[in-house]
């Protein structure tokens, strides 16, 4: 297809995009042209950004695991949704948060100042709660949290999705779950900081320098990474190398529905819209 503008920056998903994580090790697998893309583009000059919707771990752990892979990664050029809470809540004036997460998000929100309560009832008063990735789930945590909720707390989440593509199959989407409870006991649905928001599409454009409309976003689930292109006015490109198969793609309303599908990131820069050398 053509393009009312040459793309300059890529941003990627992870999981079922670039590689598969066997969550049981932390090791990644790359997936078919995953690595030559991200070559490509280093050699190209062209910025990348690694966006990911989980919250396994904390941003810096990711690099690493992915390098092992062949999956190279420029220094904070990884985003996950706990980097958009971090610099939301802050923004909102949100000091004093109870948390039920693990430490992908709870660096980030540390990092940027913000105090953080465990979901117990005894907690105290706080302005806003926020769920990512966690094993530590339980009863009296959720309840501590519908309780805030109730006293007024504003709820937040990393991310709604089911699941997540692995190694192994699927992974349950904990904070997705979560949320889902939270609304059935509060009706207030937590407002979502991974995709499919822009907020992370548009600190991508904050890292890379280059404006939505001239940046591809690729991912392999069509409700998250391509909605959230689609609502920046990015150029979008599914991969039917995730959870998701071409006919998920092409049941999603015209609107939010990929530009393009791939079988596989293999052969990329043969694609008329990558940018060229």
């Amino acid at each position: 297809m053509t393009h009312p503008h040459p793309i300059r920056a890529l941003v990627f998903d992870i999981d079922g995009t670039l590689a598969m994580m066997d969550k049981e090790t932390g090791t990644y697998e790359p997936l078919p042209g995953a690595v030559e893309a991200l070559e490509l583009a280093r050699a190209r000059g062209v910025p990348v950004v690694a966006y990911t919707n989980g919250t396994f771990f904390p941003p810096d752990h990711y690099y690493p695991r992915l390098a092992d892979a062949g999956l190279v990664i420029d220094p904070g050029h990884l985003l996950t949704p706990a980097v958009v809470a971090a610099g939301v809540l802050k923004a909102r004036g949100h000091e004093r948060v109870m948390v039920l997460a693990d430490d992908g998000i709870r660096t980030p929100l540390a990092q940027a100042g913000i105090e953080m309560v465990e979901p117990v009832k005894t907690a105290g008063p706080v302005s806003a709660v926020m769920v990512g990735y966690t094993r530590a789930l339980s009863s009296d945590a959720l309840e501590a949290i519908v309780a805030a909720i109730w006293d007024g707390a504003k709820p937040f989440t990393s991310s709604v999705a089911p699941f997540v593509a692995s190694s192994k199959g699927r992974i349950v989407g904990i904070p997705g779950a979560v949320s889902a409870a939270i609304e059935h006991c509060t009706g207030i649905a937590p407002e979502v900081m991974g995709k499919p928001s822009v907020a992370g599409m548009e600190i991508a454009c904050g890292l890379t320098g280059v404006p939505a409309e001239a940046s591809a976003v690729i991912g392999d689930d069509p409700k998250l990474e391509i909605r959230m292109g689609r609502a920046a006015g990015a150029l979008t490109i599914g991969v039917t190398t995730g959870a998701y198969d071409a006919a998920a793609f092409e049941a999603v309303e015209p609107a939010h529905r990929a530009h393009l599908l791939l079988d596989t990131l293999a052969g990329i820069d043969a694609q008329p819209w990558f940018p060229a050398p």
